[in-house]
């Protein structure tokens, strides 16, 4: 009785989840914000124009960027820190970002290969579940840490690993804000950035 009541809760629990990420991937594409992600100018023009719930729209962006992937995490921290400013900016994007990490690796883990073989790159989830396998913790704290690695990838192929969620969470809040608190401070700064940069 007690194991079918917990698999009933297991059951709904991603379902609720899922029903969360289909409405952000529904949110995402009717709002038309990729159409806003051609310049950081049009980006910064899309969120302010919510007023007051600017930064709710931004931490969904933020969020979505990590489960989705269509937008790069460090370029929307640092158009957050152009709109925000760098503090409320980083404080957003962790807390976001952080959040879609966990929800990523949770759902990998819960519902295995089949559900990361929709968001990932078949190259990309065999060579770094290789080295993942071979490297574990420190590697993670590595793509982590360093700025345009597929960190958001990596979040749904540890789910598939062996990594353990409380090492997995450890590591993610130790390594990621760094990158968030780079690009939050480079889009706070009053100047133009090139493409190359």
């Amino acid at each position: 009785m007690n194991n079918k009541a917990e698999k009933v809760k297991h059951i709904f629990g991603v379902l609720v989840i899922i029903g969360v990420l289909i409405g952000i991937g529904v949110y995402v594409k009717a709002s038309g914000i990729m159409d806003k992600l051609t310049s950081l100018e049009e980006f910064k023009k899309y969120i302010t124009s919510f007023g007051a719930k600017a930064d709710l729209v931004f931490f969904i962006v933020q969020l979505a960027s990590v489960i989705f992937a269509p937008i790069p995490s460090n370029i929307s921290s640092a158009a957050g820190g152009m709109i925000f400013g760098l503090w409320k900016s980083f404080i957003i994007s962790s807390i976001a970002i952080i959040c879609g990490s966990v929800v990523v690796f949770v759902l990998a883990r819960k519902l295995g290969k089949p559900f990361a073989d929709r968001f990932l790159n078949p190259k990309i989830a065999e060579k770094y579940g290789q080295l993942l396998a071979r490297k574990g913790d420190m590697l993670l704290a590595i793509i982590f840490f360093l700025p345009f690695l597929p960190d958001d990838a990596i979040c749904i192929i540890a789910g598939l690993s062996s990594i353990k969620f409380s090492k997995f969470l450890t590591i993610a809040l130790l390594t990621r804000p760094w990158g968030i608190l780079a690009a939050s401070a480079i889009g706070s700064i009053d100047t133009i950035i090139r493409l190359w940069g």
